[in-house]
């Protein structure tokens, strides 16, 4: 008997840990056994019938339902959740069930993958929400939109009316959210009321919020939240120790109150990186809205921040100590802001309230005709910049600063001992890219090169200034990190993990063609000692080395799909 109990016992454990791959679709039956042949019907169903390690196939269709997990994975068995294309359709038009269309409470270790999700129009609507007890929740390349906090595209918003897109409570003051990952979704066309695209607030602890696309949004794309008393323990009622990094935020604009593309509240530890924030309200706040707390050990490093209508970054407490707490102890580095403050409303490109001991350095402020880089509404101690470049096209470095003790050019502003490496100059953006790649570095006129090159803070390392810019290549190519988001970096281009492009004929005579499919429309073409020998638009996707010596060529492609290589070996028979 003693025999038999065992084997019946390690038969078991190999039961219980055996995952399977189910599926799902709007032409099932949930009589079904669920596999591929027979899939079940209703996501809830099928859901519900989920172990560790098992994997669901979600179906393309509609499916007019609202879900809830009550099952979890484990660290090394996680459950997954995943569409295909086209992508499986979760509407929630006409039901008032539940808030979200997709919620999770206190289970963990869950992906959420390949889902659209919309039509959610109901106060306090979200589209995927997680909240309580959360570990290991990924979410990922997801579309959810047209979420809203009412039918009617005129209601006025107040605080009580709110729609997320997906929203993170954390409010176990036992345990943390933690190894969060939200990352490659689309969040756009929803009315948020009072609320945001994308949330993280409360006691989370880890995260990542990373390679997403969120546009056209009534209020704040992207936030870490805390002291909002999400948490019943306000030593824990705050997002910390996370990154948001390498979106793409645009066309978050409020009809009630201005509004960030990305937006730190009162979190703690937060690295903002390598983000595109145009056309908002503002690009980047970072701020502490609850008297008496702090935002603090925020890192805003190698994001390009253009055209927002406010300014680029709005950093610090907005009306200390009376309305709002402060942002402490923390970095803008290496940002490019570009014409910001198109409503010309004076705050320019960089528009500072109470913020002590923070630092601003390495950035490139350029401004648009009012001349305005950097506005300061308050005294505060501890402020500091140093190497940043100023620059507008009527080359006036009157008025460049206004702080409360007037308005400063950059050489008053130095004499203030306030920005002693600073200087005015054109940083020579590219002249054949389009979009963020207009930020790219010039070196095309040996003789007037980007005063940005090689002019940032000698003492930055990339511990400091990560090891990454903008577009992906190393922070840090020459003797220093150069000013502003871009490094610039030509034979570096065969050290890095870009993509390599096949070209046709390879070795050629002179013209080769791009194995592509309209995906890159510009051409740079580079020697082996670096040095930039031409650019120009692909035609027919052919670029022609035909005028130049035999020999070997780096060629770096760019367009839509980001950017690319080849190397190009030219020879005469």
């Amino acid at each position: 008997m003693k025999h038999l109990f065992l084997l019946l016992f390690t038969f078991g454990l190999f039961t219980v840990g055996f995952a399977a791959d189910y599926y799902v679709s709007p032409s099932g039956n949930d009589g079904n056994t669920g596999n591929v042949g027979g899939p079940w019907q209703t996501l809830q169903y099928a859901v519900d019938q989920l172990q560790p390690g098992d994997v669901l196939h979600v179906g393309a269709g509609s499916y007019n339902e609202k879900i809830t997990l009550n099952v979890s994975g484990t660290a090394g068995n996680p459950i997954r959740i995943t569409g295909g294309f086209p992508l499986p359709v979760i509407d929630g038009s006409g039901l008032t069930s539940q808030n979200a269309l997709i919620a999770i409470f206190n289970q963990s270790y869950i992906t959420i993958n390949q889902l659209e999700l919309q039509d959610n129009v109901m106060n306090d609507a979200q589209g995927i929400l997680v909240e309580g007890n959360c570990q290991g929740i990924t979410l990922s390349n997801n579309y959810i939109h047209d979420i809203h906090f009412s039918a009617n595209a005129s209601d006025t918003a107040n605080a009580s009316t709110n729609a997320q897109a997906i929203i993170v409570f954390g409010t176990d003051p036992a345990q943390a959210i933690s190894d969060l990952l939200i990352e490659r979704n689309s969040v756009f066309n929803c009315r948020l009321g009072y609320s945001e695209g994308i949330a993280v607030n409360g006691n989370v602890d880890g995260f990542q919020v990373r390679d997403n696309d969120v546009y056209s949004l009534t209020n704040i794309g992207i936030v870490a939240i805390g002291h909002e008393g999400t948490c019943s323990d306000s030593l824990l009622d705050q997002a910390r120790n996370g990154s948001i990094t390498d979106n793409r935020v645009r066309y978050c604009n409020s009809p009630y109150a201005a509004c960030g593309g990305i937006y730190v509240d009162g979190a703690k530890a937060i690295t903002i990186e390598r983000n595109s924030c145009y056309n908002n309200d503002y690009g980047i706040e970072v701020g502490c809205e609850h008297p008496g707390k702090t935002a603090s050990e925020i890192m805003v490093r190698n994001n390009i921040l253009r055209f927002n209508a406010y300014t680029g970054i709005a950093f610090g407490g907005y009306d200390y100590p009376s309305l709002s707490g402060s942002v402490e102890n923390s970095t803008v580095y290496n940002n490019t802001l570009f014409q910001n403050d198109t409503l010309q409303d004076g705050n320019g490109e960089l528009a500072l309230s109470y913020a002590p001991n923070c630092l601003f350095e390495n950035n490139i402020f350029f401004t648009n005709d009012q001349n305005r880089a950097v506005t300061v509404s308050t005294t505060i101690i501890g402020l500091h910049f140093n190497y940043n470049l100023y620059y507008n096209e009527a080359l006036d470095s009157s008025n460049l600063i206004e702080t409360t003790d007037g308005q400063f050019t950059l050489a008053e502003f130095q004499l203030a001992g306030l920005e002693t490496n600073g200087v005015f100059g054109d940083p020579v953006f590219s002249v054949m890219q389009t979009g963020d790649w207009y930020f790219s570095l010039d070196f095309t006129n040996w003789s007037n090169p980007s005063v940005a090159i090689d002019n940032g803070n000698p003492s930055l390392s990339e511990l400091e200034l990560g090891d990454q810019g903008f577009f992906g290549g190393p922070r840090i190519w020459g003797i220093r990190a150069d000013i502003g988001a871009a490094e610039f970096w030509l034979e570096g281009l065969a050290e890095t993990n870009l993509k390599t492009l096949i070209v046709d004929p390879n070795p050629t005579t002179g013209i080769v063609h791009l194995d592509a499919h309209d995906e890159y429309d510009a051409y740079t073409i580079i020697g082996l000692d670096g040095k930039q020998l031409a650019a120009g638009k692909l035609i027919n996707q052919e670029v022609n080395l035909s005028a130049f010596p035999n020999g070997v060529y780096v060629v770096r492609f760019s367009g839509t799909a980001g950017l690319a290589q080849s190397r190009i070996v030219k020879v005469s028979f």
